[in-house]
């Protein structure tokens, strides 16, 4: 507080000049600053949102692309496991001699030929056995397969199509000398599957006997599939685009710099929950969007991360640009204050000189005006004014005096009810006369309005007066409002003769048009509800409005002094009544208000009310 007071001192005692001063450099700097700080952030959080629902697109629209790719490829390795000629092949395998296996290549080709051909996406397809690898020869398929881990996976997955995440082919098959080298397919991924053969003749359905082999299907992808459909969907700039399994393990990364299977995905799948989505999130120190989306047939998800500093790099050089824009208006700003505080306090000091010769007494003091400038006028009229100062202040009085008077005047006029009554009348005649049929009828709801409040005095009144009042307070807002909220009544007729506080529901009509129907156009539905049960009188008000929190709504009566006419009621209802009657309140946020007011079973007259 003495800090406060000083700084008040200070300013007081500052010369003009220096006020005018610091008063052209505060109006600058402070709108530069709001309006930069407003601009940029407005600016950013446009560019953030455009750009994360523009990669959450891309991101689900490649996730239905790859789909429907491998889930093309899934099909085909479903219907394998029903061709006629390799269920004939495998149920004779163990009759074959080793002549008989390589000639046997050809046709098992074929078979996979005829299901695999179709797909470009595939490097390679092989059905694969103890007794030998059958399948394309742009690969081939180690002799201990069997001891890898898609062997595993395959039984494991009994029947169903498993899908292993990009690996290194040298260590997959542990080929010490293809760890060291690069070739085409050092990084791929695979689907696998063990295939239980089934023949299908004259619609029975013949299994493989339990002793036969159950090969394995070995369908290899190479990263292309993913890196053409990524490419064609333009990443954004600085954004990095992944494919991994719910474990962590990269199947595909933009990131060229390390090969997927040394790149770590497990860091998000930390962040990412549920099957689809986006999430804003600092990590490592840097805000990042992450736009992702679960495969339906591979269950990985796809993944693009974007970091927010590179959205807004155009953005940081325009706010450098304001900055400097700033700095310029500043300096210009003290050099014109300067110049005008210079041409405007010479003739303010000679003017104080002139005042405080005025305050002595002497009224003869005249000043020399240089110019047409404001203060020159001001001068103008302060030599006026010293000369017929006398007259003025006679002047100013009478005039201050015939004010009060009209003021008087005109607050009579409008605490006289009977005049304003008369006159709405004689304005509804009017309207009449020139056919406007809804004016007269608002003109007729606002004079039985002013009848009843200016000539009923008494603080409780029949509910049914009361009622006809509000509707015609409805009736004006409905006209105001263009219709856009339609009110229903249902109200037990035996509460009509039931004295109650005067205007006591309009207060809740009212914040239910203004601020619960705020926000639409159309469709607003109010209930007016009275009824009784067996220990009390029930009123209530309720709306479909935009409603408010649990919270605000619970302490909506106490605590918020804009709430001014609803807590009238409250307290009215408590000292006529009893603390043990009043309002209550309910709302759900975006689908309404209800307030509920309950009053005893007797009325104003002690009547009990049957």
């Amino acid at each position: 507080m003495n800090l406060y007071k000083r700084l008040i001192e200070y300013i007081n005692n500052m010369k003009f000049k220096t006020k005018l001063n610091a008063t052209y450099i505060i109006l600058i700097i402070v709108p530069i600053m709001i309006m930069s700080i407003g601009y940029y952030k407005r600016s950013s959080d446009i560019i953030i949102k455009n750009a994360q629902d523009n990669m959450y697109k891309v991101v689900r629209n490649n996730t239905k692309d790859i789909d429907m790719k491998l889930g093309m490829i899934k099909d085909s390795a479903d219907a394998i496991a029903i061709d006629h000629d390799l269920f004939t092949i495998l149920n004779h395998s163990g009759t074959y001699s080793g002549c008989d296996l390589v000639k046997l290549d050809k046709t098992m080709n074929n078979i996979i030929y005829k299901y695999f051909s179709a797909y470009s996406d595939i490097y390679s397809a092989h059905i694969v056995t103890s007794y030998y690898p059958f399948g394309s020869s742009r690969m081939f398929i180690p002799l201990n397969y069997f001891k890898s881990r898609l062997y595993k996976e395959a039984v494991e997955a009994n029947g169903s199509l498993k899908w292993i995440a990009t690996y290194d082919f040298g260590n997959m098959y542990d080929l010490n000398d293809f760890k060291n080298i690069d070739f085409e397919y050092k990084y791929i991924f695979s689907a696998v599957k063990m295939i239980n053969c089934t023949d299908i003749m004259d619609n029975n359905f013949t299994s493989l006997p339990g002793n036969i082999e159950k090969p394995i299907l070995i369908i290899n992808f190479t990263t292309d599939i993913f890196t053409g459909i990524v490419e064609m969907s333009n990443p954004m700039k600085g954004s990095k685009y992944y494919i991994f399994s719910p474990e962590g393990d990269t199947v595909y990364s933009s990131d060229i710099s390390k090969p997927p299977t040394q790149q770590d995905s497990r860091w998000l799948t930390k962040e990412i929950t549920g099957e689809t989505g986006t999430i804003k999130k600092r990590i490592n120190g840097e805000n990042l969007i992450i736009c992702y989306d679960k495969s339906r047939i591979t269950g990985w998800v796809s993944a693009a991360v974007i970091p927010v500093n590179v959205l807004l790099e155009d953005l940081s050089k325009i706010r450098s640009y304001i900055f400097l824009t700033g700095i310029i208006l500043i300096i210009a700003c003290i050099f014109s204050a300067n110049i005008m505080s210079l041409r405007m306090t010479e003739p303010i000091k000679k003017l104080l000189v002139a005042i405080k010769k005025m305050g002595e007494g002497d009224f003869h003091s005249r000043i020399e005006i240089n110019g047409k400038d404001e203060i020159a006028e001001l001068v103008k009229k302060f030599n006026e004014m010293d000369e017929k100062i006398k007259n003025l202040i006679e002047e100013n009085y009478v005039r201050r005096i015939r004010e009060k008077e009209s003021t008087i005047m005109a607050l009579n006029i409008q605490l006289n009810p009977h005049f304003l009554y008369n006159t709405l009348n004689t304005i509804n005649w009017i309207a009449i006369e020139n056919n406007q049929k809804e004016i007269s009828k608002i003109i007729m709801s606002l004079a039985d309005m002013l009848h009843y409040t200016a000539y009923n005095e008494d603080e409780l009144t029949f509910f049914g007066d009361d009622l006809k009042w509000l509707k015609n307070y409805i009736y004006i807002m409905q006209n105001r409002f263009d219709d856009k909220f339609t009110v229903y009544y249902d109200i037990d007729p035996k509460l009509n003769l039931y004295k109650v506080p005067k205007l006591f529901l309009q207060p809740f009509v009212e914040n239910s048009i203004l601020h619960g129907f705020d926000s639409i156009d159309t469709g607003g539905i109010l209930k007016i509800r009275g009824w009784v049960n067996s220990i009390r009188v029930c009123f209530s008000v309720e709306d479909n409005g935009r409603g408010i929190e649990k919270e605000k709504g619970e302490k909506m009566i106490q605590h918020y002094p804009e709430n001014i006419g609803i807590k009238n009621v409250e307290k009215r209802i408590k000292l006529i009544y009893g603390e043990e009657y009043g309002i209550r309140v309910k709302s759900i946020l975006n689908k309404g208000t209800k307030v509920l007011i309950e009053l005893p079973i007797i009325d104003g007259n002690n009547t009990l009310l049957q």
